[in-house]
């Protein structure tokens, strides 16, 4: 039976998709405990799992400080590969959902120009 530890082992050596498919034979209950969904979104950018790491963050948004800041990195990631291919609109809309996530990145925010400007 794998556990959580392998899939952590597998991301601090950088073997995203390992460490993604090991989450994946958890048992359910497990993979959805809020260490295997920080994990995993901690993952998605890596894969470029943009989608599948929106579902993840939505259900981390409602946890813990370490669920909400992980949730919240997650967006501001997400709003950065947007604005990069110029899809401002939802730039917005994601630092929109990192801020209700995780309130206290405002000001790292305000200190990136390029996102500034979108605030």
């Amino acid at each position: 039976m794998v556990t959580l530890k392998e899939a952590e082992g597998f991301a601090e050596l950088g073997l995203w998709q390992d460490a993604w498919d090991t989450i994946d034979k958890l048992p359910a209950d497990e993979r959805m405990k809020p260490a295997a969904l920080r994990l995993r979104l901690v993952i998605c950018p890596y894969l470029e799992a943009w989608g599948p790491g929106a579902a993840v963050a939505k259900l981390l948004c409602g946890g813990d400080e370490t669920d909400r800041k992980t949730a919240g990195c997650y967006y501001r990631d997400l709003a950065k590969l947007y604005i990069a291919h110029g899809e401002i609109d939802s730039a917005r809309v994601a630092l929109r959902d990192c801020v209700e996530a995780w309130p206290e990145v405002r000001p790292e925010l305000l200190d990136d120009p390029v996102i500034a400007r979108l605030l």
